[in-house]
């Protein structure tokens, strides 16, 4: 069984970016059409991508807090940003929260929101992935992160509360950016200050996510979301046409796009360590604790359906020699040519673990003490016949086999008959299998009864 990876693949963020680009560029030619104003499909985005700017920040600042990477702070405050800027446009643009929004000013109240909203967002993306918040700067120590973050999320909430103050304080002095429906002036006014900063910001993110493969490497694919938005409804001309509609889908596809990635690392490192607790990462095979759990559910299945178990327990022989001489390297190889090994000699019901060093278990459902040798001599032939480093290496390893009876209590007393049948093997020469004896029924409650002294 493979270990999940935890790498993103590398191209994956240049493949998305490229594959938003192209809708754009195939989108604009119809981006003035006009589809008639939707009532319910811009709240609808607008808490779509409030939801995805809140979880964001949250996690972003949550991966602060665990690292000191200040990167991770200044994206968080990016989508605190985006959250503030976003509700001042959704409180500007009529019909959203009322007929009559409180900052609709004027009628260009809601577009100069929108521009700072899609203009402040990537250019505080691009700012955490500057050179002077690059892989070599200072993290900051443990007791100040929590300081920090209060002090960054106060300045972000204070200079959006300011900018949204400050055109609503000179709306009317301001210029017109929109004429009924006609954006034309928008793009006019506003195009050679926001597309710069976009692209400025742009390739600073582009060049500081060099190099890493975790999730905050999408950023760059929310800045050239960001970038597409701007264009095509620029492009559009008009409220409520194609690309009108396009850039609103854009805006919300730019605040989940990190979180979804974010989320899918999440994924992957739950997988990673669900694995490592469950199985062994030189071999692959399942450690001590996942054989313990598959024995005691088989031993109660046998129980229940009356059906044979048996188990093995090997043990490499002279393992320490091997690492002695030829070093720990060729050690490591010896126990995953082992592992493999023993792999194709089973069947697929079965159950084969490392639960030592150079120890392995092998379930065995539904078997007798017969089949149990048979697999067990195949399994030494098999190690025997290994070749891998050099003619001088052997590997040999001694056997202990031991089947399910009644005077069994629990699986734990089958492991042990099966352990000194192991040591037996061991303490006779070694390269051998041996059969654990069968125990009375009453041998258990006999161990365990107290001493009788006779009058």
């Amino acid at each position: 069984m493979g270990r999940p990876g935890l790498r993103l693949t590398q191209p994956a963020p240049l493949f998305a970016s490229v594959a938003v680009v192209a809708v754009t560029l195939a989108l604009m030619p119809w981006a003035g059409r006009q589809l008639g104003s939707g009532l319910g499909f811009l709240p609808m985005t607008l808490s779509a991508a409030a939801c995805f700017d809140i979880l964001s920040a949250w996690l972003l600042a949550g991966n602060f807090l665990d690292t000191g990477d200040r990167r991770f702070l200044v994206m968080a405050c990016a989508y605190l940003w985006s959250l503030l800027l976003m509700g001042a446009y959704a409180f500007a643009f009529p019909g959203i929260v009322s007929s009559h929004p409180p900052l609709a000013v004027t009628v260009s109240m809601a577009p100069y929101m929108f521009v700072c909203w899609h203009a402040g967002f990537p250019v505080l993306l691009g700012a955490a992935w500057g050179p002077w918040l690059g892989p070599n700067a200072v993290e900051t120590v443990h007791p100040k992160r929590r300081r920090l973050l209060t002090g960054a999320a106060g300045a972000t909430i204070a200079v959006g509360v300011t900018t949204i103050a400050a055109l609503a304080a000179n709306a009317r002095r301001l210029p017109v950016l929109i004429h009924g429906l006609d954006t034309t002036q928008l793009a006019r006014v506003t195009g050679p200050v926001g597309l710069p900063l976009v692209l400025i910001s742009l390739v600073f993110c582009a060049r500081g996510i060099r190099g890493t493969t975790g999730p905050e490497r999408w950023a760059v694919v929310a800045i050239v979301v960001c970038l597409c938005d701007l264009i095509i409804t620029y492009d559009s001309h008009f409220r409520y046409s194609l690309g009108w509609y396009a850039g609103r889908t854009l805006g919300m596809l730019s605040a989940g796009v990190v979180l979804a990635a974010m989320l899918a690392s999440f994924r992957r490192l739950k997988a990673t360590a669900e694995f490592d607790a469950a199985y062994d990462h030189l071999t692959g095979l399942p450690n001590r604790r996942s054989a313990q759990d598959s024995l005691t559910a088989m031993f109660a299945r046998g129980r229940r359906m009356q059906t044979a178990l048996a188990l093995i327990a090997f043990d490499l022989d002279f393992f320490k020699r091997i690492n002695d001489e030829y070093g720990h390297a060729a050690g490591d190889a010896v126990l995953r040519a082992v592992g493999l090994a023993v792999r194709t000699a089973i069947r697929p019901s079965d159950v084969i673990a490392r639960i030592g060093g150079e120890e392995f278990l092998v379930l065995l459902p539904d078997a007798t003490d017969d089949d149990a040798c048979i697999v067990a001599q195949r399994l030494r032939t098999a190690l025997r016949t290994l070749d891998f480093i050099g003619p001088d290496i052997v590997v040999t390893a001694s056997f202990g086999v031991a089947r399910m009876q009644d005077s069994d209590m629990d699986a734990e007393q089958l492991l042990q008959r099966a352990d000194r049948a192991l040591y037996q093997a061991k303490a006779t020469g070694r390269d051998r299998v041996v059969v654990a004896p069968a125990v009375p029924v009453l041998a258990p409650f006999l161990a365990h009864a107290a001493p009788t002294r006779l009058s």
